[in-house]
């Protein structure tokens, strides 16, 4: 398996060279040692100690060296209503296209009027998708501004670009814009490796899906076949995501069979589709030599309120790894509640 680089949350996929872009962490120590087991406690005490350092790991990641885990880093601090918004006008500023993004994105998808007017100036940024993101966010903000701009950034060649617009669209929820992403977007893409390309197609699937389109649904669920790695673990946390019903039972079988990334997607997709299939699975991840799939499994345990879960998740917390120490403190923060699963399209 070559995925090197799995999405924090269900939102935000910055691309860069064909990538997405968010926690990369590569092998860690085979010689780490077993932690200690922990002392017996329910699983909403230990997530309540957990918290402080939970928070202050977010704090310490938003000013790493690595723009990849500042970005992720605000993502993680969306539940943290008291430390986002100063975040935010920080990383709006930040030297990194990655960052600004996401900044970007956050602002728009949680309607931060306040930061509205330090988002605007960001509507000439030397980035291609920074711009977009601008857009959507003071459209989000109910500003009068021109999307029209997204409209040729959608039709761009550059795999990046296309990717980031069609998640912004996505996000905006204008069902309007689903004709446009379709017709837009058979334009070529620029020339590029497969696996990139297929990347692209997967995630504008997703958008369209999000835009009410449920004819993309077939594309997502064929990705989950794909002969590359990477697309083949989107696929997987995409249909959860989008609560595809129809692939609960292909899920489940996803859970036995290798490798492990794809198996800890079916274990995320189907956390989120309110099944504890996945918990043995999430489990058996956070103890992998790999930091990638202790990655995986983070995110994945941050939905099950189950204190084998929330033992894990504090084992994981002060890992070696710091991308794995983001994912932990992002899953002590995320509440796995009967509302957080969807019910999605069905055939």
């Amino acid at each position: 398996m070559t995925t090197r680089m799995t999405r924090l949350t269900a939102s935000l996929a910055f691309m860069t060279l064909g990538a997405t872009l968010s926690l990369a962490a590569g092998p860690s120590d085979p010689r780490r040692p077993e932690p200690e087991p922990l002392p017996a406690m329910p699983y909403a005490q230990r997530i309540e100690q957990l918290k402080p350092l939970a928070e202050q790991q977010i704090l310490t990641s938003a000013r790493s060296t690595d723009p990849f885990l500042r970005s992720n880093a605000l993502e993680a601090a969306q539940p943290l209503k008291n430390r986002l918004t100063p975040l935010l006008q920080l990383a709006l500023d930040d030297a990194h296209p990655a960052v600004r993004f996401a900044a970007l994105a956050i602002i728009g998808r949680h309607r931060l009027v306040d930061l509205a007017p330090a988002a605007a100036r960001l509507t000439n940024d030397p980035s291609d998708s920074v711009k977009a993101a601008a857009l959507f966010a003071q459209q989000a903000c109910g500003k009068k501004v021109d999307v029209s701009p997204l409209a040729a950034m959608i039709a761009s060649p550059e795999p990046a670009l296309r990717a980031n617009v069609a998640l912004l669209l996505g996000l905006m929820g204008d069902k309007s814009a689903a004709d446009m992403v379709r017709e837009l977007t058979r334009q070529p893409l620029r020339k590029s490796n497969a696996a990139q390309i297929a990347v692209v197609h997967i995630q504008v699937a997703e958008a369209l899906v999000q835009l009410g389109d449920d004819s993309a649904l077939d594309a997502v669920r064929s990705g989950a076949y794909s002969q590359f790695d990477e697309v083949r673990v989107l696929a997987v946390q995409m249909m959860g995501r989008i609560g595809d019903r129809r692939m609960e039972r292909a899920m489940v079988e996803m859970l036995k069979n290798p490798p492990l990334e794809l198996q800890l997607a079916a274990a995320e997709a189907l956390a989120r589709l309110g099944h504890v299939d996945g918990l043995p699975m999430a489990l058996k991840g956070a103890k992998s030599e790999l930091a990638t799939a202790r990655v995986q499994a983070a995110i994945t345990l941050g939905l099950f309120a189950d204190a084998r879960a929330s033992d894990a998740l504090a084992q994981l917390i002060n890992d070696p790894e710091e991308p794995v120490r983001l994912a932990a403190a992002s899953a002590v923060l995320t509440k796995p509640t009967a509302e957080s699963r969807r019910t999605g399209p069905r055939p």
